[in-house]
């Protein structure tokens, strides 16, 4: 557990695949910092203390949200997807009430979804693996795509296709469409028993379903495809 210059708990993940540190906020107000496999906790300090007043501002907006949800018993009002922000250096990915994740800028828009890309991947894979022991089996493999009509897919060969754009969703939603699509391995249809197992690989998933379904289109138009 690092800490920000005003003693903010930061939590710590190390992922494998992850190319550049990346700092995540939840709607909840909980902060991570994310590590490629070789980086230090020295360096992930560093980054922390340098990024601590984004991380205060993201975690008390989160905070403030929460504690809304809780009192007015309206956890699927997570606030809309908002837009990215360029802001120097760095891009900032905003889904509105105190979500957010922020990440290294530089190149071209193309290299921008490129890392993007990245990042959906190696969520995606965190959320295959956290769900292992609850699969009949593995997705054969898995593939980040920009459809354009669905979120995700899993075809009769077991490779699960995902829209990269879900990365800019609220992180709960992401693990609903990865579960989702998981439960087609089991059931790949959409009939009531299909329902259960997402229910059972996910229970209350119903409030990601209809925030997917309420926000997709504007989730669509944050970024829009390079020319």
């Amino acid at each position: 557990m690092l800490r920000t210059a005003n003693g903010l708990p930061v939590a710590l993940r190390r992922s494998a695949r992850a190319r550049r540190m990346r700092l995540t906020v939840d709607a909840h107000g909980t902060a991570t910092v994310v590590l490629p496999r070789r980086a230090t906790v020295a360096q992930a300090r560093a980054f922390v203390r340098d990024q601590s007043a984004w991380l205060e501002r993201h975690a008390s907006r989160g905070l403030q949200a929460g504690e809304a949800m809780q009192s007015e018993l309206q956890p699927d009002a997570r606030g809309r997807p908002t837009r990215i922000l360029l802001r120097g250096e760095w891009v900032d990915v905003i889904w509105g009430r105190g979500s957010a994740f922020r990440l290294p800028a530089s190149g071209t828009p193309v290299q921008l979804e490129n890392r993007l890309r990245d990042l959906a991947r190696a969520d995606a894979i965190d959320a295959i693996d956290r769900q292992a022991h609850l699969l009949v089996r593995q997705p054969r493999s898995l593939t980040i795509r920009d459809q354009s009509t669905r979120w995700g897919s899993l075809s009769g060969r077991g490779t699960l296709s995902l829209s990269w754009r879900l990365i800019m969703a609220p992180p709960d939603v992401f693990a609903y469409v990865v579960n989702h699509e998981l439960a087609h391995l089991r059931h790949p249809n959409h009939s009531p028993a299909f329902w259960a197992e997402v229910g059972r690989l996910m229970p209350g998933y119903e409030t990601q379903r209809r925030w997917l379904r309420r926000e997709g289109d504007a989730l669509r138009r944050i970024l829009p495809a390079p020319s």
